[in-house]
């Protein structure tokens, strides 16, 4: 079994980046991952690799929902 690095990167409305954080941490807690409500994009990468992968859950197949990332950039610097 080998270890990977896993970014997620979700939008939420909030008043403050504290409130965000909490509603995020809330719903992680609550197990609320409403496909509809919310947009969850993962970056992945495994230990002992360079490359980095895009996996979109809502594909129905493993060749859809995951796909390299030519260019990955952190979304916040």
């Amino acid at each position: 079994m080998a270890n990977y690095k896993v970014s997620l990167e979700i939008e939420v409305e909030a008043n403050s980046p504290l409130e965000a954080a909490l509603k995020v941490n809330q719903m992680l807690d609550d197990h609320k991952f409403d496909p509809e409500a919310f947009c969850w994009q993962f970056y992945v990468q495994a230990e002992d690799s360079t490359e980095i992968y895009s996996v979109d859950l809502e594909e129905e197949t493993e060749e859809d929902a995951v796909l390299p990332v030519s260019d990955y950039k952190q979304f916040i610097n």
